[in-house]
């Protein structure tokens, strides 16, 4: 009777070791993040090099030979404008951990967070056919009378007359307003801060603290007080 007990003990023990370690990966990270943020936010500290005006922020690869996509780096610049030059202070306002990142924002993390509109369109519609050019389209196809006809074919071409004529003022419209919208979005660009994504392979390592943080980013950021020369790597 014993025997036959043997494989579901041991299949029992393994579930419940399964089901007892899965959990853990969350609230490790979970304490590694908020070790993390009592350390870095709030914290002012001063950039060393030109930051995009976006959400996307720049990317640094700590275990790759080349820690920065240039390429990347230098499109965002022209494409979002710079929100911090050079020799700018900002504050960090965030640490995140994520799977196989950690972002770093300053002085809010980048436009297009949260509820930014960066949708630079317009939208006003344009005047479609209207009931009564269709009606006169049916008649002027069943009318017999020459006359008749003329007359009907006048006030059709009348009424697209009208109707081309404030389409083409509604797309003028359009196109000032867009671009007017995307003037005041490049300017609040320039207000919302920026963002470092500390990339990884796979998972952000699981003890990555703050002094690896401070070494992945000493050639981007000064954070004061000798940092520079006790991380360096």
């Amino acid at each position: 009777m014993a025997r036959r007990f043997v494989v579901p003990l041991f299949a029992f023990a393994l579930v419940s070791t399964i089901l007892v370690a899965a959990p853990t990966a969350a609230p490790e990270r979970s304490s590694r993040e908020a070790m993390l943020k009592d350390f870095f936010e709030g914290r002012r500290v001063t950039v060393r090099i030109d930051m995009p005006g976006t959400k996307d922020g720049v990317n640094v690869y700590p275990q790759s030979r080349r820690d920065l996509d240039v390429g990347r780096y230098r499109d965002d610049l022209r494409r979002y404008g710079v929100s911090l030059r050079a020799g700018d202070t900002a504050v960090v306002t965030l640490v995140k951990v994520k799977d196989d990142l950690i972002e770093f924002q300053l002085d809010g993390g980048g436009y297009g967070t949260f509820f930014d509109d960066t949708d630079t369109t317009v939208h006003i519609p344009l005047i479609e056919k209207t009931e009564r050019e269709r009606s006169l389209e049916r008649r002027i196809r069943d009318e017999p009378d020459r006359n008749r006809r003329r007359q009907l074919e006048r006030e059709l071409n009348e009424l697209r007359r009208w109707r081309e004529r404030e389409n083409h003022r509604i797309l003028i419209e359009r196109e000032r307003l867009s671009q007017y919208k995307e003037e005041r979005v490049f300017v609040r660009r320039q207000h919302g801060g920026s963002r470092f994504n500390i990339r990884f392979d796979r998972r952000v390592p699981y003890d990555f603290g703050p002094d690896d943080i401070m070494a992945a980013l000493n050639e981007y950021v000064d954070f004061g007080g000798g940092w520079d020369r006790r991380y360096r790597r």
